[in-house]
């Protein structure tokens, strides 16, 4: 055998490494080049429906204690109760978009906040009515009261944590 082709049979298994390696490397760059702006919008989206949740939940606490110590005073309350209502409506869209975005602990912690605050709130009856179902006149009522606010709470409380910890690649838990 001529010395070239031995040079070249010896050189082939090398070249065939390399050039698979090439391949591999250039498929996982591209993977990458179409991930990275992909996974930055949805970031974004991610922080902006936590972000939501969180400033809707606090309006609606703002709301629910205005309407609540309007009929506690006896204060004309209609204005107040339709703008908890509208709060609770607003939480309830913001809640949905966590459940989208996810990932499970945040629809979780979504859920119980949304869930506690229509105990507060009320019931929808239909799509452009509710009905205010927790008006503490009881010690039994009272105690519902207390539970779902110190449960919407906690779960507020726990948002903001888990959705940082989560954005910045941290372990949720």
């Amino acid at each position: 055998m001529d010395s070239e082709v031995i040079a070249a049979l010896i050189a082939t298994p090398a070249v065939l490494v390399t050039a698979a390696t090439a391949w591999m490397a250039g498929r996982v760059q591209s993977r990458g080049a179409y991930h990275g702006p992909v996974d930055a919008v949805r970031r974004t989206a991610q922080r902006e429906a936590y972000a939501d949740l969180y400033r809707t939940a606090r309006y609606f606490l703002d709301a629910f204690e205005t309407a609540e110590n309007a009929v506690a005073t006896r204060q004309p309350f209609e204005s107040a109760v339709d703008e908890m209502h509208t709060a609770l409506d607003a939480l309830e869209h913001a809640a949905s978009m966590v459940e989208l975005e996810g990932p499970d602990p945040l629809a979780d912690i979504a859920n119980r906040v949304y869930g506690n605050a229509r105990r507060l709130a009320g019931h929808r009856i239909s799509a452009t009515v509710r009905t205010w179902t927790l008006n503490p006149n009881t010690p039994q009522e009272l105690a519902l009261r207390n539970e779902a606010m110190t449960e919407l709470r906690n779960a507020l409380n726990e948002l903001l944590p888990t959705a940082r910890r989560y954005l910045n690649g941290g372990p949720l838990q």
